[in-house]
């Protein structure tokens, strides 16, 4: 996952996400595959890349590279 990185109006360097959030976020991953759920595309079941994982944590959707399909996260 690509990070972010930007100084803060204290003049110090921060990186978006931290460390301690990238690793919440993947550990949340595994604790829902391991229930049997599994982030696919809504049209063609495709997994996908850590890129469209990153715009889908942003942007709260992704784009399918298969069949560019448009997939929510959680919204209608």
């Amino acid at each position: 996952m690509g990070h972010v990185q930007f100084m803060n109006q204290d003049g110090e360097w921060e990186s978006f996400p931290t460390p301690e959030e990238e690793a919440n976020l993947r550990a949340n991953a595994e604790a829902l595959e391991d229930l049997g759920y599994k982030l696919i595309c809504q049209m063609c079941n495709e997994i996908p890349t850590f890129k469209q994982l990153r715009e889908r944590w942003m942007l709260k959707e992704w784009q399918c590279n298969k069949c560019h399909t448009i997939n929510s996260a959680g919204r209608a």
